[in-house]
């Protein structure tokens, strides 16, 4: 049985001081509405091996690289070095960042990812060791195969998918070059300003995290191109062809939706809501902007029976998302009241999908078409990069469906 030790706690302070103009960091108005809980992506790596090896190595040779280079890119990500002061800001008082040192025996990385499986994969991020109000945890974890596992712990409150890359390119870059290759920016409150949160948007009833499940399916590209096929209304049909997120979106929803309605008597009524990323649609968004950088639109209630054929119409309503909001006030207006009326409708949503009556069946679908495998510390690419949620009681992700698309060569959707 697999056994984890945590050898050492280090705190990893910024290697420079954060200048006083810097010291308070402002949440925008898609900040505020996030909950504090952190989104824990792992990544696993492969042993080292020549000519990545260097003559002196050791585990204490990794290890000296991961803290040099966290302290140098913690003086530009400064923010994650502080501590959330309240729901406006960050105080960026350069308390540090938690740095786990673990290791784990009688596991190779090949019997942990071959089978994958996400039970148990918890134990390779610093959740027991981060607090109330910390920003970032890291941990680092060496199987005796030589393999390591770097789990990052970073709050929601001030990044999501996109930024969370950010931050792992920014860092992996560091260790392996020495220097930053990348400077992010932290200016999403003077593009999307805060506001005072109505009581609308407090409290909503969550998913029993005890209810939570993690599962990992491949999709071959073939079973792809059938999906979508499936996907098109007809076969003269002049609309372009949907993505392969729309599809297998699609499927997936058709899939839950038709089990969730067997529960129903007469079935009811399914809806969905799709994270739709705001960079390239707001020119004032840098590729690097730090925060939550996307927004949630739901689509209407669709009316059962859903299964396998009404997939051409859940794309549709997929497109409409996106449609919804290029032609609105959030992109257009920056209009924080537009997005504020959209998280009403989604709360609201939520507490009829997991009120005691469970009348409304409500699912996620979210896209991580971002370079995650481009993270290389200086011991080449990841073996795989995987975010686990379904053991965290305050998992930031409600919903339990997501989908991923790996960012690699090979041909298929995870």
């Amino acid at each position: 049985m697999a056994e984890m030790e945590i050898v050492s706690i280090e705190v990893i302070k910024p290697s420079k001081p954060t200048p006083p103009n810097l010291k308070t960091h402002q949440f925008s108005i898609l900040d505020q509405y996030m909950t504090p809980a952190h989104v824990p992506v792992l990544f696993f790596y492969s042993p080292v091996s020549p000519p990545l090896l260097p003559a002196n190595y050791n585990i204490n040779h990794h290890l000296a690289i991961l803290k040099t280079s966290l302290s140098q890119t913690l003086t530009l990500f400064y923010p994650l070095a502080g501590r959330i002061k309240d729901e406006y800001h960050i105080d960026c008082n350069d308390d540090g960042v938690k740095f786990v040192h673990a290791r784990v025996r009688h596991l190779s990385l090949s019997q942990a990812l071959s089978p994958l499986k996400l039970e148990g994969m918890t134990q390779f991020f610093p959740r027991d060791q981060t607090e109330e109000g910390e920003v970032l945890g890291v941990q680092v974890t060496f199987f005796e195969c030589g393999g390591v596992a770097v789990g990052v712990y970073l709050s929601h409150k001030i990044a999501d998918a996109q930024s969370i890359c950010t931050f792992a390119l920014g860092w992996a870059s560091t260790a392996k070059f020495g220097s930053a290759v990348l400077q992010p920016r932290f200016h999403l409150a003077s593009v999307f300003p805060p506001m005072k949160l109505p009581p609308s948007l407090e409290g909503y009833i969550e998913a029993p995290a005890e209810n939570c499940v993690d599962r990992v399916f491949r999709f071959e590209a073939s079973k792809i191109a059938e999906l979508k096929a499936k996907a098109k209304a007809k076969a003269n049909d002049e609309d372009e062809d949907p993505s392969k997120m729309m599809a297998v979106s699609a499927f997936l929803w058709s899939v839950f939706a038709a089990m969730g309605c067997g529960k129903i008597k007469g079935g009811r009524h399914c809806m969905l809501y799709m994270p739709v990323f705001l960079s390239g649609r707001v020119p004032d968004l840098h590729q690097h902007t730090m925060g939550n950088l996307a927004v949630t639109p739901l689509t209407p209630p669709m009316a059962p029976p859903i299964d396998l054929s009404a997939m051409p119409e859940l794309v549709e309503a997929l497109r409409d998302l996106v449609r919804k909001v290029d032609e609105g006030g959030i992109v257009k207006r920056r209009d924080g009241g537009e997005l504020v009326k959209m998280m009403e409708v989604l709360i609201e949503a939520s507490n009829k999908a997991y009120d005691s009556e469970g009348e409304l069946g409500l699912y996620e679908a979210s896209s991580w078409e971002f370079p995650f495998y481009d993270a290389d510390f200086g011991w080449g690419r990841p073996a795989w990069v995987g975010i686990v949620n379904g053991a965290y009681p305050q998992c930031c992700n409600v919903h339990a469906y997501k989908i991923r698309r790996r960012n690699r060569r090979n041909n298929y959707v995870e």
